[in-house]
């Protein structure tokens, strides 16, 4: 049983990026996205072992992006399911006896930092479960289903939220095996929530973006060639 294995989400559509191309395959300076977050978690230490989840028809180019990508940590890729949490769900079960703690992480969010990943380890093995956030710049507004503001949110309390989102593996499992049918699940730390659990929340970065959109493609593209000049 390793220490720590990693999750990385590519069985999402992409319908938003109106791409023929899925939006975790298309590139950044010549490279696929998913390659890129890939490579993220091979070179950091504290990641034993990497798991991409992919849709059926995508098994295959994902095996050769890990195959091409992950230098020296141990990797598998599994079939996902009809909806995130399902595709989650496939990869929690896929891991059991195999790991103490899971991050789970998009794989279209490929400037995640090696500081972020370690952090977030680092803090859910004292509290169970950990996420990256960063501060909302924007004021928030709660708005009915009419486009009437309700109320003004303090936005001194409010994050946004990234990925790796770091649990000890029995916890998360635990969580979604008992997840009530009803809830409603945006996040995998939600599920902690719902469960009764708590989540410790750590400095992200506002680099640290989800590319799901032509603007995104373009923001990382100059966040790429920022880190390369560096």
């Amino acid at each position: 049983m390793v220490n720590c294995a990693c999750l990385i989400m590519a069985a999402g559509k992409g319908s938003r990026m109106k791409s023929d191309v899925k939006k975790q395959f298309l590139k950044l300076n010549d490279v696929p996205i998913l390659a890129l977050t890939i490579s993220k978690f091979d070179l950091c230490d504290k990641v034993d072992m990497i798991v991409v989840v992919a849709p059926k028809d995508d098994i295959k180019t994902c095996s050769d992006l890990c195959k091409e990508h992950c230098k020296k940590t141990a990797y598998s890729v599994i079939e996902g399911g009809k909806e995130r949490y399902n595709s989650v769900y496939n990869g929690i079960k896929f891991l059991e006896n195999k790991c103490r703690y899971v991050m789970i992480q998009d794989g279209v969010r490929p400037f995640v930092t090696e500081e972020i990943i370690t952090k977030t380890l680092t803090e859910a093995e004292k509290y169970g479960a950990c996420i990256p956030v960063v501060e909302v710049k924007d004021t928030i507004k709660e708005v009915d289903s009419n486009g009437i503001v309700v109320k003004t949110l303090k936005r001194s309390s409010l994050r946004a939220v990234q990925t790796p989102q770091t649990f000890k593996y029995d916890l998360i499992k635990n969580a979604y095996e008992n997840l009530p049918s009803d809830a409603d699940v945006t996040d995998d730390a939600s599920v902690i929530e719902i469960s009764g659990g708590k989540v410790k929340a750590v400095e992200g970065s506002y680099d640290n973006i989800k590319i799901t959109t032509v603007e995104d493609l373009k923001s990382g593209l100059a966040i790429l060639n920022k880190g390369e000049n560096k």
